[in-house]
């Protein structure tokens, strides 16, 4: 690359200057000192606070993925019946999860550059299955959407599903999210997104009807939450926690919280705005349909007809601007730009967009 790189990659993202300086620091065993535990609870505590919920937050040591498998492992026996709705690789990739340890899945799948909007194929499945679970995901990273829940938790509240399973993973820290409001039992978050911190930490909120479950099952594993639900109480953690970990979840919600959540929740809607203007005016249409609900952490577009995808990658990062490519469907037909967390910035998304005018309208 001619010159320092232009980060818009979803994920992870560049790592906030506090979160850098938390990792700086050298700390005790977290299982030993008295001090972690407080640094638990307000981390904890402020990720409540980003979720919208008034349950318990449980941080665990892992990637993003760990939090899904917790949820559902944690809640599921082989048999049990889950409603999955799905408008991207990973809503659909939460049925594939559920069916390999033996749940009986039913899967509404719509389109990939869609969202949730129609509830009457959902309400249908979840009428003739009556399942113990629903699942979604709010930001479909691979398709660039944000999909509406307020109405999906009301129909679980009305129709009587026991638990409401969401994937937050790419938008907990860059849109508001209301677990409690739109009645969600497990609310799924990872530390590597809009919050600006490395792939290290799995974030759940878990709510008392879940804890219930959790004790029914009594799954037992790495990725289990059960012995999660005492550690504010009892101070003892099945496995050595990652102090430097909890510590970066810690820096960067305060950070969230300095600069405002109102005015956080702007910025990236300011930035997401100005990447689809900026893309439309180039002629680059986006992938996701008319009347789709974009994700103001994503955006996902297709790449211009006369290019490869990977001919496009390397015309993009020869002018310094390092993207990501697409799943399933999508592959090699969709480009992606993450403008979450620190990478959300008007004078990032300046340079993209001059790179990208470069890269579709120069040579190399």
């Amino acid at each position: 690359m001619p010159y320092a790189p232009i980060p818009m990659v979803p994920g992870p993202v560049t790592l906030h200057p506090d979160v850098i300086s938390a990792f700086s620091r050298d700390y005790g065993s977290g299982d030993l000192e008295p001090d972690f535990m407080s640094l638990y609870d307000a981390a904890s505590r402020n990720i409540a606070l980003l979720m919208g919920t008034k349950n318990d937050v449980v941080l665990m040591s892992g990637e993003g993925m760990l939090a899904l498998w917790a949820g559902l492992k944690s809640c599921l026996s082989p048999g049990d019946a889950v409603v999955c709705v799905g408008t991207g690789v990973f809503g659909d990739g939460v049925a594939d999860m559920a069916r390999s340890f033996g749940c009986k899945v039913e899967l509404v799948s719509l389109p990939y550059n869609s969202t949730i909007s129609d509830l009457a194929p959902i309400a249908d499945a979840i009428k003739r299955l009556r399942p113990v679970m629903l699942t979604a995901v709010h930001c479909e990273t691979p398709s660039g959407t944000l999909n509406p829940l307020a109405e999906l938790g009301r129909l679980k509240k009305e129709l009587g599903v026991p638990l409401f399973y969401v994937d937050a993973v790419a938008s907990l820290g860059g849109a508001p999210v209301q677990a409690d409001a739109w009645n969600i039992d497990l609310l799924l978050g990872g530390s590597q997104k809009c919050l600006s911190a490395p792939p290290s930490m799995s974030m759940i909120g878990v709510s008392e009807a879940a804890w219930e479950r959790i004790e029914d099952v009594n799954y037992q594993g790495y990725d289990a939450l059960a012995p999660f639900r005492n550690v504010r109480s009892e101070g003892l953690f099945p496995y050595t926690p990652d102090w430097h970990g909890v510590a970066a979840l810690h820096a960067a919600t305060q950070a969230l919280f300095r600069e405002g959540l109102e005015k956080v929740f702007a910025r990236h809607e300011r930035v997401a705005q100005k990447c689809r203007e900026g893309l439309r005016t180039m002629g680059i249409s986006l992938w996701t349909a008319p009347d789709a609900v974009n994700s103001p952490t994503v955006t996902a577009a297709l790449v211009p007809p006369r290019f490869s995808w990977s001919e496009w990658r390397a015309r993009l990062r020869a002018h310094g601007l390092v993207c990501a490519g697409s799943y399933g469907p999508m592959a090699g037909k969709v480009f992606r730009l993450g403008h979450m967390g620190v990478q959300a910035q008007d004078y990032l998304m300046d340079e993209a967009l001059r790179a990208i005018g470069a890269a579709i309208g120069g040579s190399l």
